[in-house]
């Protein structure tokens, strides 16, 4: 029972892949640009295959706390093309959020924060 527990995003995982790999990478729409003034930027991220990172999250204690489907052109109906992870660590006070690759092959890490802060909770 702990294998199968320690090893259930794993297997969410592996299930996701095999879901979507055949849906194409779409982002170039994901906002009117003449509404919004976004831009791309550089921003710190670490990537390795989904297995290595799924090895440093067990390894740091970190639990998933949440996860959610990234999708074409950011329309709530469009098809499914990237997953996002949210974990947290056993204390909770510490955050990493992922993306994982439509072929589910690549996983990157957004961040590591610290320090979580909870709103009118000590803030």
């Amino acid at each position: 029972m702990k294998f199968l527990k320690q090893n259930l995003l794993l297997i969410f995982l592996l299930t996701f892949i095999v879901l979507v790999s055949s849906f194409p990478v779409k982002a170039e729409n994901d906002w009117n640009n003449e509404k919004y003034n976004f831009r791309w930027m550089n921003i710190p991220v670490i990537c390795g295959t989904t297995l290595e990172v799924q090895k440093y999250l067990t390894d740091n204690d970190f639990l998933l706390e949440s996860m959610s489907v990234g999708k074409e052109n950011a329309e709530e109906d469009g098809k499914i093309v990237y997953l996002v992870t949210y974990f947290l660590n056993k204390k909770r006070t510490q955050s990493i959020t992922a993306i994982t690759s439509p072929v589910g092959d690549e996983t990157c890490m957004l961040y590591r924060s610290f320090d979580i802060r909870r709103p009118g909770i000590g803030t």
